[in-house]
């Protein structure tokens, strides 16, 4: 079951994976374009399953959809964002709710403050988000977390797809990970889900 928090300012629903994807769906009603943004430190276990998830998904990028790894410091990632000129904005990270490890929330714009750490970030998230919405003020923005079991840093890095990629591909695609990610189990097994429901949900769209 992929557990997810519904977080507005007076109640939460856990829901099965179908409910999740229904729930995505209706939040996604209407959209015209949609930038799903992965953010996190790679280097630091449960921290990189933004761009864990963004890394699967590339491929999936169309005219309507697009994905963003912006690792630690998606301040520079904002010129990419504007001029997509998406209807919504999906951020995927970590979250610092006070539940079990592997949970996935739903966080609103208005609750991200609170609840996204900011030490492996260069500018807060929420900062981010202000900036963005002051060039596109009818932004749809909501954030999709996860609780992080570890935060440990890799004791061996390892270059991302490091016998498939050359220098030149790395270079020419800065939404590859740098480093292979290494997420611990819990944190992979409901990443790999929501991957899954992402593409259904592009499928759909």
């Amino acid at each position: 079951m992929l557990k997810l928090m519904f977080y507005s300012t007076i109640y939460n629903l856990i829901m099965e994976d179908l409910d999740f994807y229904e729930t995505l769906l209706n939040r996604l009603n209407g959209a015209k374009k949609v930038v799903f943004m992965g953010i996190g430190e790679e280097k630091l276990r449960d921290d990189g399953v933004g761009p864990y998830i963004i890394s699967k998904l590339l491929s999936c990028s169309d005219k309507r959809v697009i994905f963003i790894n912006a690792g630690i410091d998606p301040m520079a990632r904002i010129d990419d964002v504007v001029s997509f000129e998406p209807s919504h904005l999906i951020l995927l990270d970590i979250c610092t709710l006070n539940k079990p490890p592997g949970t996935v929330a739903i966080l609103e714009r208005e609750n991200i403050c609170d609840y996204v750490p900011i030490s492996t970030h260069t500018i807060p998230v929420h900062i981010v988000i202000d900036l963005i919405v002051e060039k596109l003020p009818d932004l749809n923005v909501f954030m999709i977390g996860f609780v992080p079991k570890s935060f440990e840093g890799f004791t061996e890095l390892k270059l991302y797809k490091q016998d498939e990629l050359s220098l030149d591909d790395r270079s020419n695609n800065i939404d590859l990970p740098f480093f292979e990610p290494q997420l611990t189990k819990t944190i992979e097994k409901e990443a790999d889900k929501l991957i899954e429901i992402i593409k259904k949900l592009i499928r759909a769209f």
